[in-house]
Order: C-alpha cells, then structure tokens, then sequence
C-alpha cells in the first residue's frame, strides 16, 4: 500500500494549488481526480470556457461601436464555430498545464473517485488503497436544482450543459440572476440571443452593493435583456417557463432554459461521515485552521460554508497546507476576499456593503465616483459606472469597494490590499496613480471618502 504525507481529494482550483504547494514544502503528495482531466470545474466547464467566450463578447461590442473611434466596420459576423473550437483549444491547453506541473512536482495522480476506508486511508475506485497522514478534501460543488424544478440535459440545462451546446438558441430564459446567470446574459444577449432573466430576489447578484446591481440591471436593459426580479419560477416544461410576479401568473416561451440557481458541495460517495467527519447543512465543518472534526482531514473550497470562488479555494488550500506543517496563518481571509462578476459592465468588490457593515455594528460612510469622469475612461469610451467605498466614520478605515464598469476586475487588487491592511481612505488617497489611467478613479474615490473632491 502506498503511503504519502498529504493526498487532496479533487483538482480543481482548490485541490491542484493544494497538492502542488505541498509537494514544493517537501510532502510526499498525491492526487485523486474521478474527471479524466485535472483543473474541476472552474477550468474544465466553468471559469475559463466562460471567459473565453466573453472575451469574444467583449471584442464585438468593441467592433460594434468602431465608429465611435474613427474605424469604419462594414459587416462582421460571428463564426461560432470558430469560438467553440477556440473554447475547447483554451481548456486544452490549461489542462495539460496542470498535468505538467503535477509531473514536474513529482505528484502522483490517480484517477477514479475517492472513499474513505478509515481516518488515514483512501480507496480508488473501491479497489486501490492509499494510506495518508494528512488529507485534503477538495472536491467541489455541482449544480443544484429548484425541488420542482431539475435540468434535463437537453431543454433545461446547467451551466455544463449550456457550454457543451454546439450552436446558440434563439431565445433563453435563465433561472436565476446571480453571478452565473448575469455572465451568460450578457454573453448570449451579446450573440444574438434573445434572453430573459428571472430573479427571485428583488436585485440581481443577490449579497452585492444594491447600487450596483441597479446599474447592472440598467445596462442589461440596454443590451435588450429582460429582466424580471421578484419573480417566482413555478413551472418549466413544454418549452414555457412559468413565474409568479406581482400577483400575477406570466408564462414564457424558450428555445432553451438554464437553471442557474446557485451550487451545492459535491461529496457523494466520500464516505466521510463514516469516519467522523462532520456536516452542518451539507456543507463540511471544519475550524479556524480549515481542519475537520477528524485531527489530519481537511476541507476546503465549495465543499465548506465559505463564498464558492475559486481564488478563495486556492488560498484555503494554502491555509490548510499552513497547518499541516506548522506555519502560521490567522488572516481572516474571508473579509479581505474580492469577488468579481464578469458581466457586462464587469463588477468587482471586497470587503463590506454599507447594509452589512450597519449590521455589523459600524457607522459608516460611503461615497461614489462615477467613471464618467475619468478621463481615461472616457478615452476608452466608458460611458458608465461607479467606483462605491465605504468607510468607518471617525478613522476612515476602508470597509469594503465596490466597483462596476470598465477595468473593474484590474482595479480590485488595490482595493484588496486596502481592505487587508485595513488602510484608511485618507492614505489610499495619497497613493500615486499612473495619469491617465482608470485606476485613478479608486484614487479619486478615496479622496471623496475624506471629504475632498478633485475631479468632480
């Protein structure tokens, strides 16, 4: 029976970082992954096939609005199944990175799904055992469904099934405006798609700042997506999907449906409440140090009650992988986490929204920059958008950005790093910006937060 000093269970953004920073710190380490190729979800049929086909979204409204910067277009089409080839030849190309990296940290990787036999072995597939001192669970989370309500594979799809079509419906209905279901709006609106988002929220991306999902709410209109909040999906069979709103019943025809209602933690067939691993809520307990109720087992990423980003799960692998050798590693990672939503206009935040900061009991400030009033993003043709701080009232200290519109993913780094330190408004402000750069919209936004205006 082979032995090793930690084996993750998943190889996903959470697994795979796990796996490769534990090797590099001298664990004997391998790897168990029941897809035939590494990278989960988030690499294989999630982030990165989505982004791709946003890029191509992005560069088409740029071509689209040529005129406006002095390029005469005169027609263009979409060649979708260019961009599906490109989608597939990006994933490729990722996924044998990380079985580069795997070989090249001398890794070991078995392929087949993981079970525990005890609290220090593993089984593949039932048949192959694997003794661990320490081990990682990091196997992701899977679509949900409503309870009357499941996807079909063929009608009604998750965002798996909707990346796997070979060519664009003519009209969609997406259940569900969080993250997933805004990102696709925007995309498919983008290609020609008549699309339609219900909500059961009264705002889009539900958790977020309310200002901005109103101005997202705004450009999707413009962009010709419908949207419907406080809406109430009652039925979707026979090509209608049906929601309650107002009081009244309204019935939708759709050439396809996604069902994008959030994700659950994969962990069928794991076997780990027979070792004394606990739950609450289907989500996996585990402490400060990312440990479960079993001293060696660890879980991390969408299998634990903590937000399901991908970045998020890497740095809980490297959390884990901290206590298990010893390093220590008491950052609360969660306040300083950013989230981006890669809609268009893009938005990305950290940190906390006026409401939850009041609930938490501070008194805050916020204040707004509006994009419109960068010069650089007026140069680049951003018409819209803010960039929000909140602050403490009396310190000034950052509690949380939030920012929608162009470059908003590039700037949230800054604001990260503000929100880590616990800087204050005042000496973000005195922070060099490059001119004329977008980013001066932060630097711009914090002077507002003290009190001085610049620039409007």
């Amino acid at each position: 029976m082979k032995s090793y000093d930690l084996i993750v269970i998943g190889a996903g953004p959470g697994g795979y970082v796990s796996a490769i920073y534990g090797a590099k710190h001298g664990l004997r380490t391998a790897v168990i992954e029941k897809d035939e190729r590494l990278g989960g979800t988030c690499l294989n049929v999630g982030c990165i096939p989505t982004k791709t086909m946003i890029e191509t979204a992005v560069l088409m409204r740029k071509i689209n609005h040529a005129k406006d910067f002095g390029i005469k277009v005169e027609a263009f089409q979409l060649d979708s199944e260019k961009l599906f080839k490109r989608k597939k030849r990006v994933v490729d190309r990722l996924t044998r990175g990380i079985a580069f990296l795997m070989k090249e940290n001398n890794i070991d990787v078995f392929r087949g799904t993981a079970s525990f036999r005890d609290s220090e072995t593993v089984e593949v597939d039932g048949a192959t055992p694997l003794k661990f001192k320490n081990c990682i669970i990091a196997t992701g989370s899977v679509s949900a469904n409503l309870p009357h309500i499941r996807e079909d594979g063929q009608w009604l799809l998750n965002s798996t099934g909707l990346l796997s079509l070979e060519k664009f419906p003519e009209s969609l209905v997406i259940i569900g405006g969080g993250v997933i279901g805004v990102e696709f709006a925007s995309v498919f609106s983008t290609f020609g798609v008549s699309v339609t988002v219900l909500e059961w929220m009264n705002q889009l991306v539900p958790g977020m700042d309310g200002e901005v999902a109103d101005e997202l709410q705004k450009a999707l209109k413009k962009m010709k997506v419908k949207v419907h909040t406080g809406a109430k999906v009652t039925e979707a069979a026979n090509g209608s999907v049906v929601f309650e709103k107002n009081g009244e019943s309204h019935s939708l025809p759709a050439d396809k449906v996604l069902l994008s209602v959030g994700r659950k933690p994969n962990t069928a067939g794991l076997n780990a409440e027979a070792v004394g691993v606990r739950f609450d809520g289907g989500h996996i307990s585990v402490n400060q140090n990312l440990q479960t109720s079993v001293p060696g087992i660890y879980a991390i990423g969408d299998v634990i009650n903590t937000p399901k980003l991908a970045h998020l799960a890497s740095r809980e692998g490297l959390k884990a992988v901290h206590s298990i050798l010893g390093i220590e590693d008491e950052e609360d990672i969660l306040m300083s986490c950013p989230s981006v939503v890669y809609s268009y206009p893009e938005i990305a935040s950290v940190g906390l929204t006026p409401e939850t900061a009041e609930r938490q009991g501070f008194k805050v400030q916020s204040v707004s920059f509006p994009l419109t009033a960068n010069s650089k993003a007026y140069v680049e043709g951003i018409k819209s958008g803010f960039v929000k701080v909140v602050v403490e009232k009396g310190s000034g200290r950052i509690l949380g950005v939030h920012i929608i519109g162009g470059k908003a993913s590039e700037m949230i780094g800054e604001a990260t790093l503000a929100v880590r330190e616990g800087r204050t408004a005042e000496e973000m402000g005195r922070m060099v910006h490059p001119h004329p750069s977008v980013s001066e919209s932060l630097m711009e936004a914090f002077h507002m937060a003290t009190g001085i205006s610049i620039h409007i």
